[in-house]
Parts: structure tokens; sequence; C-alpha cells
């Protein structure tokens, strides 16, 4: 009951949603504990106004909460060491590409580093991480036409060192030598079958210059999971150096009972719940192109071969698109997605429309420290009727991340298949954004990040299989990109319109944020 009269159940949910989205952005996490509502709040964040909202509402915050926890989805710590990987990186769906899993699946840093860095210390504290992180010693699996994650007893330790040669070469001879080694190290095809399925390198330049490089498959670990590796080798490493304590925090889960958990997980009457949600969410909009229907790049015969154009914003445009995303209460991702959305709206008219982007995935608190990949596919789903604003356009955006959060992301696989039993062929376009300091993290020994491109192009923007996909990282000024798209449905030129109209669609959100879309994207004077 809501003012004395009934109201519609989901609809409430929604609102209370989109309330404590609200709070959180200001600071206020509210949460449930034996029946009562408590809080936990930045300092003068909560007033009177808001607890007397929440004083209002407490009921439904209450029901909204219990709903949340009772279907969200738990880990279940098991003594299994071997479990089924739904990991849409290994592509299993796709059988002409099950195996395509190396270069083009290996999340790495390699930082250029000066100061003097030991081997045995550095062999010392990667022993120790394979203690901590029993991941790291797995290897892959297929039975059945399934893939398996499978532990290993036996610790391996991947460590590759590697010495320059100094005589008779000048200083950009043997700088270019060691940026060819470290590309080839990253990008070295793992035996899957054997494992370990990471690996750390050290290419020495001299005595006190060297190049220092961490990777990991995909199998086992994303982009928040190589930086979790380096930052833990780095702190290792000093405690050792140092002769100091070593103080980490305790993981609270395997890897393996996560992937456990998702397998049981997925029969459960909750999971089939969120799964039936995404399916009648997208089945109404199974495909979001870039460009007017009748206008692809038809070739003769289907190939799934790909092509990369970079995209770079200037600093003025990327300084302005963060003072935005400040200005609206929002992040920096949301208002770039809104650009994407719009910029697809002015090339093809379609005013319902699907992105795919990634998600971190880690709902659970235990998650955070650990190695392994929890990222998820999300498909936000937003309505551009009416005209709207940019700003209008970032409100859809925010209710369709809400939503989506509402009902717990599941693995976009699961959805994709759900589609099929009814012969719907799900396809839209993806987004990706890293910050910089996801690249950089910080560590004593003050690196200087590298750029080794792959020998390949990627498919999709991160390995999952779309019609192109948009990818940025926000650097210390600029905001730089890349589109990687398939080539049998886009060219070269197509590909080159609809970048130069995201950099308009950008730099017109800036200028004229309140202005309404006419039928033809172009901004206009908001009628009074």
């Amino acid at each position: 009951m809501e003012n004395g009269n009934a109201v519609n159940l989901p609809n409430i949910k929604m609102n209370v949603a989109s309330l404590l989205d609200h709070y959180r952005r200001c600071g206020i996490h509210l949460y449930a504990k034996n029946g009562e509502l408590g809080y936990r709040t930045a300092k003068g964040a909560m007033t009177e106004e808001i607890m007397s909202t929440i004083r209002t509402r407490k009921s439904d915050i209450l029901h909204h909460l219990a709903y949340l926890e009772e279907s969200r989805f738990h880990v279940t710590a098991t003594s299994a060491n071997r479990a089924l990987l739904f990991n849409r990186f290994l592509w299993k769906y796709y059988s002409n590409r099950v195996m395509e899993v190396s270069s083009a699946n290996a999340p790495h840093i390699v930082m250029r580093c000066t100061g003097e860095i030991l081997t045995e210390p550095l062999l010392r504290s990667i022993d120790i991480l394979l203690e901590r992180h029993e991941v790291l010693s797995s290897s892959i699996d297929i039975d059945g036409g399934n893939l398996y994650l499978v532990y290993h007893s036996e610790k391996s330790v991947a460590f590759r060192e590697v010495t320059v040669t100094v005589a008779g070469k000048t200083t950009q001879e043997r700088e270019d030598e060691a940026h060819h080694i470290a590309n080839n190290l990253v990008w070295e095809e793992y035996d899957l079958d054997k494992g370990p399925l990471y690996r750390v390198f050290l290419i020495r330049l001299s005595a006190v210059d060297y190049i220092l490089g961490v990777a990991l498959h995909h199998a086992i670990g994303d982009l928040i999971s190589i930086g979790i590796l380096l930052q833990e080798l780095f702190h290792v490493y000093g405690s050792i150096m140092n002769g100091t304590m070593l103080r980490v925090t305790p993981t609270r889960i395997r890897y393996v009972d996560y992937l456990a958990s998702m397998e049981s997980w997925s029969t459960r009457p909750s999971c089939i719940k969120h799964i039936q949600y995404w399916k009648d969410l997208l089945k109404s909009t199974p495909v979001t192109d870039l460009l007017p229907k009748g206008n692809r790049f038809q070739r003769g015969t289907v190939s799934e071969s790909t092509a990369e154009m970079k995209l770079r914003l200037t600093a003025r445009t990327s300084r302005g698109l963060k003072e935005m995303a400040v200005r609206l209460k929002t992040t920096l991702f949301t208002v770039l997605l809104a650009i994407y959305k719009t910029a697809i709206w002015r090339m093809n008219g379609q005013e319902e429309l699907v992105v795919v982007a990634l998600h971190a995935g880690r709902f659970n608190a235990g998650f955070q420290n650990i190695i392994g990949d929890f990222a998820l596919e999300v498909a936000y789903k937003t309505c551009l009727a009416g005209n709207p604003s940019f700003t209008e356009v970032v409100g859809c955006v925010v209710r369709a991340m809400n939503e989506a959060n509402l009902h717990q992301p599941v693995p976009l696989d699961w959805v994709r298949s759900a589609l099929a039993e009814d012969d719907i062929l799900f396809s839209a376009p993806g987004i990706n954004f890293t910050t910089g300091d996801a690249y950089e993290p910080r560590n004593p020994l003050g690196p200087r990040q590298l750029s080794l491109p792959p020998p390949g192009v990627r498919h999709g923007c991160h390995g999952f299989p779309v019609s192109c996909a948009i990818e940025f990282r926000d650097g210390a000024r600029k905001i730089e990109g890349s589109m990687v798209y398939r080539k049998d449905l886009y060219d070269k030129a197509a590909i080159g319109a609809f970048l130069n109209c995201f950099t308009k669609t950008a730099s017109d959100a800036i200028r004229f944020p309140e202005r309404k879309l006419d039928a033809v994207g172009r901004f206009q004077e908001k009628r009074r």
C-alpha cells in the first residue's frame, strides 16, 4: 500500500530502486538487518527531509531489500577442484572459435621500471601468490563439449627472465628488442591442457633498468584481476625485501567455488526469473545496428574477420565530458554510453536501442581481492522517443542501469540461448570503459606504462561476439578509444562516418545539454 492505494509491486520496486540509487550517490547506504532498517552515511549527507522520506517508505524499502537478498546469487564453499566454465571469452557457443583463446584473451600489464630488482625475492613472491590464489595453477579441460577449469595441487611458477644483449647495439635498438620480446611473451600461446594460465616476466636492459610484465588468460582473470596480481606482487616483494610482516586481506572464497555456485544457481527459480526478465526485455528489440537497414556493407559470404579504427577525443572534449558527469552527478561511463546511444540514434533513427557493456560482476564483498573472471555482459536498453535533450538521454541511461541492477545481471550467453529457443537472434553494439588507474597501479618502482598492441585484431571489444564494439580508456588528459567491427557488416567508410558522428555528438552534448533533438538528430532550442 502507498498513500492508501494499492500499487503495482514491480513499480514499487523500481521506484524504491531509483530512490536507493539516488541516496547512494549522496553517500547514504541503506541496509536491512534482523528486520530493521539501518544506514551508513557520509558526514552531513543525512538530512531531516531524507530521514522523513525513509521513515515514510520504510516498509517498501525493507520489502525491496528482502527481494534483492532472496534473488541474489550467493557463493557456497565446496571441496571441488573442477568446475564448469560459462565464461563468454572462451566463446563456448561458437564452435569455429572454441579454442581461439590465447592471443585475444590475455589481459596484461607491462611496465618500464627503474631501480634494482632481485630475481630470487621475486620468485619467492610469486610462490606466495600461488599459495594465496590457487587459480593461478589451473588448466582447462574439455569434456563432453564443455569447458572446465581444473585446479592442480602442484604449484607451477610461470616466470621468464630475459637479458637484452648490449654489445654492438644502440640504445634505441635495445629498446626495440625489449619491446619485441615483451610483446611476444604477452601473446605467447598458453598450454591450456597443462597450464599454468598466467605468466610473469622480467626483461633486463641493465642492472637498474628493466621491463616487468604480468599476464593472465581470460579463463582465470579479468582486468581487475590483473591489477590485483600486480599490486600483490609488489606488496609481497616489498615485504620480503624490507623484512617486514606480510599484511594482506585474507581471501574469503575460491574462484572454483564461484564457478560451481554459478552452475548450481543457473537452475534455481531465482536465476530463471532473472533470465526471463532479460529475455522479455530484449526480444522486442533483438537487433541494434549502427546504420539504417539496407546500408550495411554486405559481402557475398559471411565472415567474422574484423578491423579496428582509432578514436581520440581532444583534451577539451575529454575535460568537458568529465565536468558534465560531475554536474549530472553520474559517472563518465554513463555519459559516454549516453553519447554512444545518441550517435547510433542519429545514424539510423532507431528509437529503441540496446548496447552491451561490461559489468565488473563483483557483487559480493568477498570477490574484491580474488583473481578470477567475474565480469559480465549487461544489455542496457533505452528508448529515445520524443526528441529528448542530452540530459534527458543521460536520465534514460541511468534508469536503465538502475533497473539492470535490480534484476541482477546473468551471463548474457544464457539469455542468448533462451532467445534462440524462440528463434530470436540477438545482436547489439558493445562498449567498454577503463580508467587509467586500471592500467597504471601505484607501486614503489615508479612504472611507466608501455603500449603493446596484440598481433591480431580483437573480435569485439573484449571478445564477445557483437557486430561492433567501441572501447574507451580514460587517460590523464584525453579519452582515447577504438572501434572494432565485423568487416562483413561494415566497411571503413561507414565506421569512419559513425566515429565522426560520435565526436560531433560529444561536442554538441557539452555545448547544448538541455536542447531538444529533432527528428534528424540536430540540436534545437528547447521549446518553452
